[in-house]
């Protein structure tokens, strides 16, 4: 990712870390070999890993918030604490593996209502993973709290909001990137206010999207850019209620602010179902960890959704 020196845009690296574990140190170093600054926002985490990051990347700047005050917060904070021309929001378990900083110019020069860069994304071992996102609709996000996401190419509506039909290797116009990595120019960031602080976990990334194109902006998914992510390695420490019970919290959050009274009530009734499937899915991992620990076969791999 090495490029000349010249009349680069500046770029804060702002990445949120709740015992993360050693993930965050690629994620921090990635950072610098972009040729950005990380600023390393810390939400209160007891296995070490601010200290870590600390010691062995004395270039980051970490900010300490003393509790769990949740992702939108502790970005703003981050973001809030840089000056650099762009913001770059990446993920403590993924790191930039691909592009230049002079791949964010192109970005944002791909078209004029471009507010919001959403890099390529990649699993560990490579392979592109879907990042585009249209606008969940009242109806995609009912059938997502049924948990009927992992069919979603059979059902209609939930194909249409995770984009099954997307080239993830061509550049496009799309309503929300994934939140594990995306980019904004600082001014459009402050001029929407950043992320709604109101959100602990989860959405706050699709209503800053939302409320950019709202404004007139769109989001552009570059793969000039690209992000290997992991995926839940910090929130995978909750347990499927706890995860639940925040998701539900945000999709009611998401619901008053877009949605009318109807789908929010709608979405509403969707609470004890979803927090009823995601106790049994609960009991599932017990009993697979249980077989695994006992020397049984495993079973399937266990999913990190809520």
């Amino acid at each position: 990712m090495s490029e000349k020196p010249s009349a680069l845009p500046s770029v804060d690296v702002v990445i949120v870390n709740w015992n993360g574990g050693l993930e965050i140190l690629a994620a921090a170093r990635s950072a610098i070999a972009f040729g950005g600054r990380p600023i390393v926002v810390d939400n209160g985490s007891a296995d070490g890993s601010i200290e870590v990051v600390e010691r062995a990347v004395p270039e980051a700047h970490c900010i300490r918030m003393g509790r769990n005050a949740g992702f939108a917060a502790a970005c703003n904070a981050g973001v809030g604490a840089g000056q650099s021309e762009f913001v770059f929001l990446l993920n403590p378990d993924a790191e930039i593996v691909g592009g230049t900083r002079a791949e964010i110019v192109a970005a944002f020069d791909y078209d004029a209502s471009v507010r919001i860069v959403g890099p390529a994304i990649l699993s560990p071992d490579g392979q592109l993973t879907p990042s585009a996102r249209r606008f969940p609709s009242v109806a995609s996000l009912f059938l997502y709290q049924l948990k009927l996401h992992r069919l979603a190419r059979f059902v209609p509506p939930l194909a249409d909001y995770f984009m099954l039909d997307f080239d993830a290797r061509e550049a496009a116009l799309i309503d929300q990137p994934m939140g594990a990595a995306f980019i904004m120019r600082r001014t459009d960031w402050d001029a929407i206010g950043g992320l709604d602080e109101r959100y602990f976990l989860w959405f706050e990334e699709v209503d800053l999207a939302r409320r950019v194109a709202n404004d007139g902006g769109r989001s552009v998914y570059w793969p000039g850019i690209a992000v290997s992510h992991i995926g839940g390695t910090s929130f995978a420490r909750l347990r499927r209620s706890e995860r639940q019970r925040i998701w539900n919290a945000s999709v009611e959050r998401y619901a008053r602010s877009h949605f009318g009274r109807r789908g929010r009530r709608l979405l509403r009734a969707t609470f004890p179902i979803a927090s009823l499937l995601a106790a049994v899915l609960e009991r599932a991992d017990a009993w697979m960890l249980k077989r695994r620990d006992s020397g049984s076969p495993p079973g399937p791999p266990v999913r990190r959704d809520p």
